[in-house]
């Protein structure tokens, strides 16, 4: 009997919720200028021509634009105002609230960012359109004011202190420099756009939520705008779009880890120590919790590296360390051809000269509820989801761009480097078990947490070593302890 006669058509859950939303769907409101497109190109992670337009005018707020490198964003763009035609924004407050009352939650506008550049030469902050949307709009769609283009405001604050320093004939090192800077900029951007935005609104504190943000390559830039995923993401209050919105960001890695977790806990992670995977083969098993962690990632790659097998076999070599089975470091020996025989499913050929590649043994088979399938799950769940932590780091510091197989090979290379202390804890975890009874699947899933948050990327403490790789799939052994 073939490993697929008792297999029940289970699919990854991250298909089943977007048969309901499949994208987020945003408002951008702004003059032309604003810095819009900047900001979603930051956010998204896409190449995107300009969100704004040089006419002025709202009359394609109904024409959504999508991007081909990410297909879970449509944004809307309210374009910019003309003074004195008061039409258009009602046409855009008409807008936002056909959109917010829609059945389909595919059809409902699920955040608005209205977006502002810091008016650091004295310029206005709001067009008058804008002003009157902020005080009329609703609480039926999440609002974050963003204020853009704080990497000038910094270079006029540098300046400026720069001079005074200067007149003074005084001196700071670096790091008491930045330290002013710091103060200083706190306070530009409290006057400027804060205690404007607290009068505009009537209030002693903003009615927004607000943050101020640059698109500029800088770890201090590069923070505004996960702090603005951050916020965007507190306001929504729905979970499907929450993750929606997690899935569709690609500017924070923690989001990503965050939205695996909540994927994991919906059902397929549940699923380790329950029977939804009784009569399933383990390589079925794997290929449900890799394409989960995968979509959640959301990454540019058109040409599917991430969902090839071959990736799944490298992934499932660098568990095998903490595996029971024992480990075979054949080419195609008659032991290989045995297994292959046995489970076709096993063993891969790819490529232009033919490359075999074998999945671990412990792959191999039905899944079985033990404590050496137990213990390689949760390690497969963790390496996946670090890998692709390290390969966000990885294309984030490259910039956009399709997804390539020397980055998934340089992220796995990565990643076997630091992997040691993770296997260690899950080992050291897993013995401490003894039997199943006294676990359950929070249990399992809360240490998933926990090794994930311990072990993911710290950019700031971890520089990623240069490893020389191919553009061909790396060969098994490259993953093993040896």
């Amino acid at each position: 009997m073939s490993d697929n006669d008792n297999e029940a058509p289970l699919v990854p859950y991250t298909d089943i919720l977007r048969q309901e939303c499949p994208r987020l769907r945003i408002l951008v409101i702004g003059k032309s200028g604003a810095g819009k497109s900047a900001l979603i190109n930051a956010v998204f992670g896409v190449d995107a021509t300009p969100v704004s337009h040089k006419t002025p005018g709202v009359h394609d707020i109904n024409k959504p634009l999508s991007f081909p490198s990410n297909d879970r964003i449509i944004v809307h763009d309210s374009k910019g105002f003309e003074s004195g035609k008061e039409d258009q924004v009602q046409d855009v407050l008409d807008f936002i609230e056909h959109r917010a009352n829609m059945p389909a939650l595919a059809d409902r506008l699920h955040a608005i960012w209205v977006c502002a550049e810091i008016p650091f030469s004295g310029s206005r902050l709001f067009e008058t359109g804008v002003e009157r949307l902020l005080k009329e709009c609703r609480d039926s769609v999440p609002i974050i004011v963003v204020f853009t283009k704080l990497d000038i405001l910094r270079l006029h604050v540098e300046k400026k202190v720069e001079r005074q320093l200067e007149e003074r004939g005084e001196d700071l090192d670096d790091d008491e420099f930045d330290k002013v800077i710091d103060v200083k900029m706190d306070e530009a951007v409290h006057s400027l756009c804060v205690q404007p935005l607290c009068v505009l609104t009537a209030s002693d504190s903003p009615k927004y939520p607000w943050v101020a943000t640059s698109n500029g390559r800088e770890p201090r830039f590069k923070k505004t705008i996960m702090e603005l995923v951050d916020r965007a993401l507190e306001l929504t209050k729905l979970e499907n779009i929450w993750i929606e919105m997690a899935i569709a960001q690609r500017s924070n890695a923690k989001t990503s880890i965050d939205a695996s977790i909540r994927i994991g806990r919906k059902l397929y992670w549940r699923g380790l120590l329950s029977d939804i995977f009784i009569g399933l083969s383990t390589r079925k098993v794997l290929d449900l919790l890799h394409r989960d962690i995968i979509n959640v990632w959301n990454m540019d790659d058109p040409a599917g590296h991430l969902q090839k097998p071959e990736f799944l076999a490298l992934l499932s070599v660098l568990v095998e360390d903490l595996s029971d089975e024992k480990t075979n470091h054949y080419p195609l020996t008659e032991r290989a051809i045995n297994a292959f025989i046995e489970n076709p499913t096993s063993i891969i050929i790819s490529g232009p000269t033919a490359v075999v590649m074998l999945f671990a043994e412990w792959v191999r088979g039905i899944y079985k509820k033990t404590k050496n399938s137990l213990r390689c799950m949760v390690a497969f769940i963790i390496d996946l989801t670090l890998t692709m932590d390290t390969l966000f780091y990885l294309v984030l510091s490259r910039g956009t761009g399709p997804m390539t197989i020397r980055l998934v090979n340089k992220a796995l290379l990565i990643y076997k480097a630091r992997k040691a202390p993770v296997h260690a804890s899950i080992r050291a975890w897993a013995d401490r078990w003894g039997t199943f009874s006294h676990l359950d699947s929070n249990m399992v899933i809360n240490k998933i947490q926990e090794l994930l948050q311990e072990y993911n990327v710290k950019p700031e403490q971890w520089m990623m070593k240069d490893e020389i790789v191919d553009e061909t799939w790396i060969a098994v052994d490259a993953l093993r302890e040896m």
